[in-house]
């Protein structure tokens, strides 16, 4: 056995690269041959988008109540005297298995009496309240409230 080089015992090791070569031309290969495959498209033809000047259909299933600066309860524009309006808000929400009550007040109102009227709305069926907020100023800062 001859070994030119090196000292005895030094053994030179040297990477066998032929089969990194073989991978990355088979990966080569494979990527020149899908890559036309996935630029290809599929002819379909889709009707035309119908333009209409119909406004969606609001759900007439909503509950609005309002609370007016003068103390009127309203439940979807028609008003209540308060006892009324317990009664009519317990029998709409009684039925119905999404409890979804809107509510709105007039921005000159008192919290304390926004909030005592929330929590008698939720007391008698309301379970989920949501806020309608009518006039939003997008110039407004951070706590201000609407006008």
């Amino acid at each position: 056995m001859a070994m030119t080089g090196g000292k005895m015992g030094d053994m030179k090791s040297d990477i066998n690269i032929t089969p990194l070569v073989d991978v990355v031309l088979v990966l080569l290969i494979i990527f020149m041959v899908v890559t036309p495959l996935l630029q290809r498209g599929y002819e379909t033809k889709v009707p035309p988008k119908q333009v209409t000047n119909t406004p969606p259909p609001t759900n007439l299933d909503q509950i609005v109540v309002r609370l007016s600066e003068d103390g009127g309860m309203f439940i979807n524009k028609e008003q209540y005297t308060e006892r009324d309006f317990l009664n009519k808000l317990e029998e709409i929400t009684k039925g119905r298995e999404n409890k979804v009550v809107f509510f709105a007040a007039d921005g000159n109102l008192l919290y304390d009496k926004v909030a005592r009227f929330m929590d008698m709305c939720n007391d008698h069926g309301a379970k989920n309240l949501g806020i309608v907020l009518d006039d939003i100023n997008p110039t407004a800062t951070s706590g201000e409230a609407p006008k």
